[in-house]
């Protein structure tokens, strides 16, 4: 038999959900936040993704050859925990600074409407994008 060892790592956006995996559209089981689970499998070629409500991964695709490991990591959208906080902070910035002084109303709902855009590409174009399947 082969493993596949999925780890997924710990993240503050989706760590109250269990993430779906599925090999081949058939659900093998469900993996929390931080959580490691190996899977033993039958050799072969297989199609990985995970599901998170309406959103998910790229189908990802494993080879698995007799008694071989191969371990995949499993991550939310990467760029949330440095980019949407500076984002939002530029943006409460820019909200202090039009009391301050005179900002142009438009470059600040230019901005905005960027930020909301950014917030919600991932759920919604993007929904199949959301997680990301990386093998090591």
């Amino acid at each position: 038999m082969s493993k596949l060892i999925i780890d997924r790592r710990s993240e503050f956006a989706n760590r109250g959900r269990k993430i779906g995996l599925y090999l081949n559209e058939k659900k093998i089981g469900t993996i929390e936040n931080g959580q490691t689970k190996e899977f033993e499998i039958e050799p072969g070629n297989y199609n990985l993704h995970a599901k998170i409500d309406w959103c998910g991964s790229q189908k990802q695709e494993i080879l698995l050859k007799e008694n071989e490991s191969k371990k995949v990591e499993l991550t939310g959208f990467p760029k949330n925990k440095w980019i949407l906080p500076i984002l939002i902070l530029i943006q409460l910035v820019l909200v202090g600074l039009t009391y301050l002084i005179d900002i142009n109303k438009y470059i600040m709902m230019i901005y905005s409407l960027g930020v909301l855009i950014y917030i919600f590409y991932p759920i919604t174009f993007g929904r199949n994008n959301y997680l990301k399947l990386i093998e090591r």
